[in-house]
């Protein structure tokens, strides 16, 4: 009996070890992608073939003590499905703190599909009214102010103020983990709130007020001539004011839809960013342990988030 205690602690001394060397691996990782991401000379404007999206040969298997850590996130565009190791842009997503109430229904209801009841009405209108400094309601009835959240079962108050970190939104109502995980790739707490034409998915460019069809001809523009995002043949918006002017040449843009490219570019969009996010993976040599971090970053590499699991 005494020698399974022993035994016991033994094995829960070697797990601890095992954890405390794989989080040394996972921010030893975030570390060497953060120097990349720096060391990155800065340019007008940033796209899908540029180092800090994808740079293998940095940010993958790093040796690092007894161990390596790779730096990956799982894109699914048109034309790049699959894990690409480097940053994930935040200037590709509609910024909860920036975006007007029009924007978010949109993302809610046309980009993602979530509208039954006239929820993504409803959704946008409570994102608005948890971050504005008035009590007033953005819509008559769906929306929620103070009183809403005082009477539920662990009464709190809106917040009156910015959105700090992503899973705050959770406490917005009508935010229910299972429309949270839809969207969170699309949104974040990160940036001016204007929108990198270059990096932007199909339905953050849907919720800025772009239809299927154009959105479809952006996204099929932005691939060049190899059909393959990512590559030296990609074709870059150098400055947000030539985006309509670069799609006519490719394709065939009626008026109105020239006119709302035209309202779109000079409202929303800009071709660089500033914040990145980077998750890392730790694995040990003869372990079956792995670890986790994460981290939001600007481009000068002040961290601005970091979370472990």
């Amino acid at each position: 009996m005494l020698g399974f205690g022993v035994r016991q602690k033994l094995i829960l001394s070697g797990r601890m070890e095992a954890k405390d060397k794989l989080r040394f691996i996972a921010e030893a990782g975030l570390k060497k992608a953060v120097f990349e991401l720096v060391r990155t000379p800065v340019s007008s404007y940033d796209s899908l073939n540029d180092a800090w999206s994808n740079n293998p040969d940095a940010l993958k298997e790093i040796p690092i003590g007894e161990g390596s850590a790779s730096v990956y996130y799982n894109i699914q565009l048109p034309g790049a499905q699959g894990d690409r190791y480097g940053f994930v842009d935040e200037e590709s997503k509609i910024n909860l703190n920036r975006a007007d109430m029009q924007v978010l229904e949109r993302l809610f209801r046309e980009a993602l599909g979530v509208n039954e009841g006239g929820l993504a009405e409803e959704l946008a209108a409570s994102i608005v009214d948890w971050r504005d400094a008035d009590s007033q309601l953005s819509i008559p009835l769906g929306s929620a102010e103070d009183a809403y959240y005082r009477n539920s079962q662990f009464p709190y108050e809106a917040k009156d103020a910015e959105f700090d970190i992503l899973e705050e939104a959770l406490l917005v109502k009508d935010m229910s983990q299972e429309i949270f995980d839809r969207v969170k790739d699309y949104i974040t707490v990160y940036g001016s709130g204007k929108v990198n034409v270059n990096t932007a998915s199909k339905p953050v460019l849907m919720a800025l007020g772009m239809n299927e069809e154009t959105a479809g001809k952006l996204l099929s523009y932005r691939l060049g001539e190899d059909g393959v995002l990512g590559t030296p043949d990609d074709n870059i918006f150098y400055a947000a004011d030539e985006v309509t002017a670069r799609l006519a040449r490719s394709y065939d843009l009626s008026d109105p839809e020239s006119e709302s490219l035209k309202r779109i570019e000079s409202n929303y969009l800009v071709t660089n960013s500033q914040n990145f996010t980077a998750k890392s993976s730790a694995s040990l040599k003869n372990s079956k342990y792995v670890s986790s971090a994460a981290c939001v970053v600007n481009r000068a590499g002040k961290i601005l988030y970091w979370q472990e699991f």
